[in-house]
C-alpha cells in the first residue's frame, strides 16, 4: 500500500513540476533541480530530506518566483501526498535563508518574498507601482561597480536592486 501511495505522489509531483516549468514566467533564471536534486541539496547542506522541504525547493527551481510564504505553502499544499502547515513552511524557508539556498526579496509592500538562489547567476526586479507585478531583470546594473569594491576591503559583497514603475498594463 505505501509503495502504491508513494508511485502516487511521485507521478502527481511530476506533473505539477512539468506544469510549473512550462508556465515558468522566466526561462533564464529557470533551475535544472528536480525533486532528487532537491533532495541532493538538502542532504548537502545536511538537512532531513523531507517533503514539504523538497516540495518548496522544487517549486521554486521550477517557477520563478519571488514568491510569498503564503502563496509557497498554497502551491505545496496543493501537491497531492505533501500535507504541511504555514508554520513548517516559515521554518523551511528561514532554514533555507540561513544556508543561503534561498534569496529573501522585500519589495516594501509589506510582504516578505522568496527565490532560489542561483550560484552562477543573480537578477533584480521591477515593480508595477500600481498592480505590483513583479518582473525579474536579465542583467545586472552594478555588476561592473560591484567588481571594484573589494578595494575598499569589503569581503563577501552581495547587493540588492530593485526598480519600480509602471507596468504597460497599468499606463
Amino acid at each position: 500500500m505505501e509503495a502504491l501511495r508513494q508511485n502516487r505522489y511521485k507521478n502527481n509531483e511530476t506533473r505539477f513540476m512539468a506544469h510549473a516549468k512550462a508556465n515558468s514566467a522566466h526561462p533564464k533564471c529557470e533551475s535544472k533541480h528536480v525533486h532528487e536534486d532537491s533532495g541532493d541539496l538538502l542532504r548537502a547542506a545536511k538537512l532531513k530530506v523531507t517533503r514539504p522541504r523538497t516540495a518548496i525547493l522544487d517549486l521554486l527551481a521550477a517557477k520563478h518566483g519571488p514568491f510569498t510564504s503564503e502563496e509557497i505553502h498554497a502551491a505545496v499544499t496543493r501537491t497531492p501526498g505533501i500535507a504541511c502547515d504555514l508554520v513548517t513552511i516559515y521554518r523551511c524557508l528561514a532554514k533555507f535563508e540561513d544556508l543561503g539556498l534561498i534569496n529573501r526579496c522585500d519589495f516594501g509592500d509589506g510582504a516578505v518574498r522568496y527565490e532560489l538562489r542561483h550560484k552562477d547567476h543573480h537578477h533584480h526586479h521591477i515593480i508595477c507601482r500600481s498592480c505590483r507585478r513583479v518582473e525579474p531583470l536579465p542583467n545586472c546594473p552594478v555588476e561592473s561597480e560591484t567588481i571594484r569594491l573589494p578595494k575598499l576591503a569589503f569581503k563577501d559583497v552581495t547587493h540588492r536592486l530593485e526598480f519600480f514603475g509602471l507596468c504597460p498594463d497599468c499606463q
